[in-house]
């Protein structure tokens, strides 16, 4: 059975309704925007991204990843490295700063979403989401080298295992942003208006489902 809809006892609304009439606040609107054009980037990314390991020649699938993409003048059979390093640059280094600058208390970014040192929930998002993709793929993201036997980045990598992770990094990145994005929407919505139905008294009736809207008219007929 799908669940009952409240309406107003009023005006006949919804609360999205009601919100939807009065209209939504800039801020709210340029986060829709910004959660729109994250999707569109990610699916076109997840579209390239996926052709990719396809084109590597089985006689360069061995090769280092960060030799093969860092010379590309070498592999010109390979067309799509310019894509691959722009990824790299756009995405994935992004998150690595990303997660270095949150694990050693220093204000972070992501996607134009700002981490301070002391937003606890907003960091828990993100090394959550990291520490479960390092443990599921044996590797830490930020920095290079190893630690502690672990490698990190890319280190190690050859050109087909490279793209496979450039591939994962890159749906991390985006599931963070999106859902950073999607807790800053809510934010927003908090500080703004709040268009909620409630029961209130209307006159000698008794309390009936009102919203926010028709209570402020209410009152100020009661009050004029």
């Amino acid at each position: 059975m799908a669940p009952k809809v409240n309406r107003c006892w009023m005006c006949g609304r919804t609360t999205e309704e009601v919100r939807s009439s009065v209209g939504r606040p800039p801020e709210e609107v340029q986060l829709d925007n910004r959660l729109e054009r994250m999707e569109e980037i990610h699916a076109k990314f997840s579209r390239a991204s996926g052709e990719w390991g396809s084109l590597v020649s089985d006689q360069f699938r061995s090769l280092d990843f960060e030799f093969v993409v860092g010379n590309p003048g070498q592999f010109k059979a390979m067309r799509f490295l310019g894509e691959v390093d722009d990824a790299k640059k756009s995405i994935v280094m992004p998150l690595q700063v990303a997660i270095g600058n949150v694990r050693n208390g220093i204000e972070a970014s992501i996607g134009g979403v700002k981490i301070g040192p002391l937003d606890e929930s907003r960091k828990r998002v993100l090394l959550k989401e990291t520490e479960e993709f390092e443990r599921r793929n044996g590797r830490r993201l930020d920095g290079s080298g190893t630690n502690g036997g672990t490698p990190r980045g890319f280190d190690g990598l050859s050109i087909g295992q490279g793209l496979a992770f450039l591939k994962e990094v890159g749906a991390l990145y985006f599931d963070i942003q999106e859902k950073l994005l999607e807790a800053e929407k809510e934010d927003e919505m908090r500080r703004g208006p709040v268009f909620a139905i409630s029961n209130a008294r209307v006159g000698e009736l008794l309390e009936v489902p009102v919203c926010t809207v028709c209570q402020n008219l209410v009152t100020s007929a009661i009050s004029a």
